[in-house]
């Protein structure tokens, strides 16, 4: 790589203090290593520089795992297109660097494709996913990454450490040694606790998966879902399944929110491979501009919109199970509509597009911050648990847009707080709060696929206990002892999780054009922009 491993030049270092979510901390440095003596050689400097190491992808992240004070770790050109698919076992061997959406068309040569599918899957990389557990709409049949994960390699403070499903790692491994002399016990004593305390949920990125270690036995759940916090993904094994050949469509607006997990469950026992829900809150984004022509005000009068997608390589069978999901939505739905080729397919997916780039977009003061955007609950506590976001936004005086992973009881919210009222911060942090008790209290999670992070770490503990805490910093320390690796995210430091945001009066101060330079990659998304270039 031309230049020095390691750069500290100011503006360098503001365009990597953002990310996805709320935050903006301004790095001491930024490195950018292509291959693996290049990663050695800044992992030694950072040690050497008492820097802690944050790994980041694309930067989609939305809860802080991807920036940090310390030294940010650009991975976007680690070991770059290194991919190689082999169609007799469905599995791909690629670099952490590689988009998803890259990946994707690799595996299309073979007729296979990654199952799990982040809306971000233009640009995150398949690191990122692995770090956040990452899933996607396709996860009500497919689940979230974890399962889909065969084996990592990974540089960790004391060198390379491979993990593959049931295949035992290097025992002499100094992390293997702790693991076994000290972490393995603590989970073993303390599995009742973590069996009882983890919330029976769908899907959960909230710390590191013990409960799934609990089962499985393998270390390599303990990695996925990690977010950089025990070291440097450096290569990835993926299992991949083949593309359907059929597709079809069925969008269902229900009456009303009181609606909402009965008609769930009826869509769901026809097997759909996706199970998407648009609240009220978001339709009135986009009524304005879209009216639909059998309905011209249905956007205006549904309590919410499901969308769902059917896949089978039988067109018959998938046909019988959409028109007979469309037969029962039909009982007590406002209005069904079911497509079959992809240009109607595409209309109705369409709506889930509009609202982006309208919250984006606005001029008046607004901003769209990811505060409790990842809540997930079970599916017959979703109504209770939408009704408990608007109620608290309401009385805080904030605008919200609710939508997300129906079928998985999972809520995607956009708080859109007006950055010029004096008191706009307080109230955020209201709703934080009141709305991360409300998740716990009905039986979630307040992450169900994009991670802790450092805005949710102070949550761990009263979601899980204490024990599961202590779980949790022994898994820590057994894999990064020194403290390396992304401090402050999961095992949390006690600090305030809105003490840098990156709007507002008291937002940290950045050189000329930088802010602006952030605000065009995330108002038109932008993440496969380089930093590093600028």
């Amino acid at each position: 790589m031309p230049g020095p491993l390691i750069r500290t030049d100011l503006a360098l270092r503001a365009r990597y203090s953002q990310g996805g979510g709320i935050y903006r901390l301004i790095p001491t440095a930024v490195a950018r290593p292509t291959t693996a003596a290049e990663l050695a050689a800044v992992l030694a400097e950072a040690r050497t520089r008492g820097l802690s190491v944050t790994p980041r992808g694309a930067g989609t992240a939305m809860d802080g795992s991807n920036v940090s004070s310390g030294l940010v770790l650009d991975l976007t050109l680690y070991d770059d297109d290194h991919c190689i698919v082999n169609d007799e076992i469905h599995r791909a061997f690629a670099s952490p660097s590689i988009p998803l959406s890259r990946m994707n068309t690799v595996a299309a040569a073979y007729g296979l494709r990654v199952a799990v599918d982040p809306s971000s899957a233009e640009w995150a990389t398949l690191g990122g996913m692995v770090s956040t557990n990452a899933s996607g709409p396709h996860s009500v049949r497919s689940g979230s990454i974890r399962r889909w994960v065969h084996g990592v390699a990974m540089m960790t403070g004391e060198g390379y450490l491979d993990l593959s499903r049931a295949r035992e790692p290097d025992q002499q491994h100094p992390v293997v040694a702790r693991w076994r002399n000290d972490v393995e016990p603590l989970l073993l004593q303390h599995a009742d606790a973590i069996r009882a305390r983890f919330p029976r949920v769908r899907k959960n990125s909230a710390g590191y998966g013990i409960d799934h270690y609990l089962d499985s036995g393998d270390l390599l759940d303990i990695v996925i879902g990690s977010e950089g916090t025990l070291g440097v993904i450096t290569d990835i094994n993926l299992d991949l399944e083949p593309v359907p050949a059929h597709r079809a469509a069925l969008r269902v607006a229900i009456r009303s929110r009181a609606d909402l997990v009965a008609m769930i469950e009826t869509i769901r026992a026809h097997d759909p491979a996706t199970l998407e829900f648009l609240d009220a809150t978001f339709l009135r984004w986009i009524a304005p501009g879209l009216a639909t022509p059998e309905h011209p005000n249905l956007l205006l009068e549904a309590g919410g919109l499901l969308l769902a997608d059917f896949e089978s390589d039988d067109a018959g069978e998938m046909l019988d199970r959409v028109i007979s999901a469309a037969g029962a939505a039909q009982l007590t739905a406002l209005n069904v509509r079911v497509a079959r080729d992809p240009v109607e397919i595409e209309a109705l997916w369409s709506i889930r597009r509009r609202a982006s780039p309208i919250l984006a977009g606005l001029t008046d003061g607004r901003r769209s911050l990811q505060v409790i955007e990842d809540g997930c609950v079970p599916v017959p506590r979703l109504g209770d648990y939408l009704d408990a976001v608007e109620s608290t936004a309401r009385d805080q005086r904030l605008d919200v847009v609710m939508f997300g992973h129906a079928g998985d009881g999972h809520v995607h919210v956009n708080l859109l707080p007006n950055i010029h009222d004096s008191d706009w911060k307080q109230r955020v942090k209201a709703v934080f709060a009141s709305v991360s008790d409300a998740v716990i209290r009905l039986g979630g999670t307040p992450s169900g696929e994009h991670g802790a992070g450092r805005l949710r770490a102070g949550l761990l503990e009263s979601l899980y206990g204490a024990e599961v805490l202590a779980c949790f910093r022994a898994v820590k320390y057994a894999f990064d002892p020194h403290g390396c690796f992304n401090p402050g995210v999961i095992v949390g430091d006690g600090s305030d999780p809105f003490a840098s945001v990156k709007v507002g009066a008291d937002a940290p101060a950045m050189p000329a054009g930088v802010d602006e330079y952030l605000q065009r990659i995330e108002s038109a998304a932008r993440w496969a922009d380089s930093r590093w270039d600028g």
